[in-house]
This record gives C-alpha cells, sequence and structure tokens, in this order.
C-alpha cells in the first residue's frame, strides 16, 4: 500500500500542512519541519468530543484539523505506531482470564458503543514486550487475510502493553453437516497456507482459536505463540488433525499412532485423518490436503451451494447470540 495523505491542519495553534506516508509522519509551519518515523516508537493519544476525534497529541505537540482528515491519519497510521489513554476511549467490560503475564478482556468502546477483545500484556513481566511486539508484527502481516482476526489498534500504558482486537461471536461447534465440515477446513487450510507462504508458524491450532465473527466468517485467533521462522515443519497441519476429529465429535483418545489405530470417519475421513498424522516426510502438504477425495466438491456428494451454507450457520449459531 503506497498511499500518501496531505491536508492543512493546525499544529500547537499555528497553521501547518501535514504529509504522511508508510514511512514518515511530517507536519510543517512557517517556522519549522517536525518530521516523525512511523514505528511503534511513536506514541499518539487521540483526543475525542461527542464520539469525533478533534485532535492528536504527540511528542508535546498539538495537532488540530478536519475530522475526516484525522480519521484518515488514523487509518493510515494502522496498527503501526503505539497509542496513548486507553482507558479514556475503552472501558472494561467482562474479564475472560487473567494470569501474571497477560489478562484477557471484552472492553466496550466509548466512541462507538461497539464490543472489542482486549489482550493487555503486563510490563513487569520483561519477556512480554518481545511477546506483544511479535504478535503484532505477525498480526500484520497477516492483515489482508479475512479469516485471521482483525488487530483493531495498539496502546500502551504505564503497566500494560494493549492489543485492541475484533469481537467474534461464536465458536466452533459440532453440530454441522459433512458440506459445512467440508467448507470448515477448506477455510483453515487456505489460512495455513497464507502463513506458509509467509513462514509464520502459528503453533496452536486447536478448535479454541476458531471462531466466527458476526457475519459468520470463520477467523483464526490465538497467536500469542506464533512465530517466523526460516523454514516451517509442518506442526500446524499436524495439529489440523484436532479441528477434524472436532468436528466428528470424536476424542483424541481414540487415536493410537503407536499402533496405527484410527476412529472410522465417512467419505475418506479416515485416510485424511491419516495423512495429516503421518510423522514421515509423507505427510501430507497443505495443497495435497485441499485436493484430498475428503474435501472434494462435486454434484454427486449433494455438495450444498456456498450461499445456502452461510444461511445453515446463521440458524446454527443463533444460541450463541
Amino acid at each position: 500500500m503506497n498511499e500518501n495523505l496531505k491536508f492543512e491542519c493546525v499544529l500547537n495553534n499555528m497553521p501547518a500542512y501535514l504529509i504522511c506516508d508508510q514511512h514518515n509522519l511530517e507536519v510543517k509551519t512557517k517556522n519549522e519541519n517536525l518530521k516523525f518515523y512511523i514505528s511503534l516508537n511513536l506514541h499518539i493519544q487521540w483526543v475525542y468530543v461527542d464520539g469525533q476525534i478533534k485532535e492528536a497529541q504527540f511528542q508535546n505537540n498539538q495537532l488540530k484539523g478536519q475530522r475526516e482528515n484525522l480519521e484518515k491519519l488514523k487509518n493510515l497510521l494502522d496498527c503501526r505506531v503505539m497509542y496513548l489513554g486507553a482507558a479514556e476511549i475503552y472501558e472494561q467490560s467482562l474479564v475472560l482470564k487473567e494470569n501474571e503475564q497477560k489478562k484477557l478482556m471484552i472492553v466496550k468502546s466509548l466512541v462507538n458503543g461497539e464490543k472489542y477483545f482486549c489482550k493487555a500484556y503486563k510490563k513487569e513481566i520483561r519477556e512480554n514486550e518481545f511477546q506483544f511486539l511479535n504478535e503484532v508484527k505477525i498480526l500484520r502481516m497477516l492483515k489482508e487475510n479475512k479469516h485471521v482476526v482483525n488487530l483493531i489498534e495498539v496502546y500502551e500504558s504505564s503497566h500494560n502493553y494493549y492489543m485492541i482486537m475484533e469481537y467474534m461471536r461464536h465458536k466452533l461447534d459440532q453440530d454441522y453437516t459433512h458440506e459445512e465440515n467440508q467448507i470448515i477446513i477448506k477455510e483453515i487450510l487456505n489460512i495455513l497456507d497464507d502463513m506458509n507462504n509467509k513462514l509464520i508458524l502459528h503453533g496452536q491450532i486447536r478448535p479454541s482459536n476458531l471462531m466466527f465473527d458476526k457475519f459468520n466468517v470463520l477467523k483464526l485467533i490465538g497467536f500469542s505463540k506464533a512465530r517466523v521462522l526460516e523454514d516451517l515443519d509442518g506442526a500446524d497441519i499436524f495439529d489440523l488433525h484436532k479441528i477434524v476429529l472436532y468436528l466428528n465429535g470424536l476424542s483424541p483418545k481414540t487415536i493410537n499412532l503407536e499402533n496405527g489405530v484410527f476412529p472410522s470417519i465417512a467419505s475418506h475421513g479416515t485416510n485424511f485423518l491419516k495423512s495429516l498424522m503421518n510423522n514421515s516426510q509423507y505427510r501430507i502438504n497443505i495443497k495435497q490436503a485441499l485436493s484430498h477425495p475428503f474435501l472434494r466438491c462435486e454434484e454427486t456428494d449433494h455438495q450444498i451451494a456456498r450461499e445456502e451454507m452461510k444461511l445453515k450457520f446463521k440458524h446454527s449459531f443463533n444460541n450463541f447470540q
């Protein structure tokens, strides 16, 4: 993305002109030219009045401008700078989990009233800075993938680093049809293919890390252990067997890998499971998995159109709203 943003503004009560691209934020007045490199080391606090951006404060500077221009600036910066003042924008709604390292919660925006998921890394834990920065980096690398949870913005306070992410509505369940299971597994494989191309290992492919948004789009979450590696070892494709078992209502205890014991899954499902869990050099890869008979879409298999899948999903998920 090579967007450039230019607009007239007011810097510290002086007429100014702002220029922002993917690398630098520059503000010029009659007497000075301020230039800032865009990174998470640049801290910005947005000031809202009646739900609208009125100004941005950074490096002891006060920037004012038209609301539309300030919103464009915020969108262009897009998780590449660190924001301040999280408590003034979001209020805690529900704590999901908390330990000595981090706190997971649902928050509500005081600006638009929407719910968001928030992950707060505690600064007192030394390794949390690397953990936070790594997770932000990976989610930004996957920003264009509609099947990866969307990172909205990042904040820093004196005690925490905050990641604000989209609020997911529905968990992965076990009562879908075979055709719906096919779609779910294919979409997961496409996510893994994208990550594989970027040399990203998720490291926690499991049912609890797959959810649906308000439009019933399947999304992968839980990137706290994700890493960018020089070479992937196929761990994520191996872990896909957990999803296959879960969707078919089966326990991992039904598999005895050492003795080659696998549960019976219809429509080539057992063979697909074995291929995922092959510990030799012949383990199935993503491309092979996508073309496996278990996932083939043919009219003779009574495959349902994708539009009908969405309707069935909406019906199935009403109990979780």
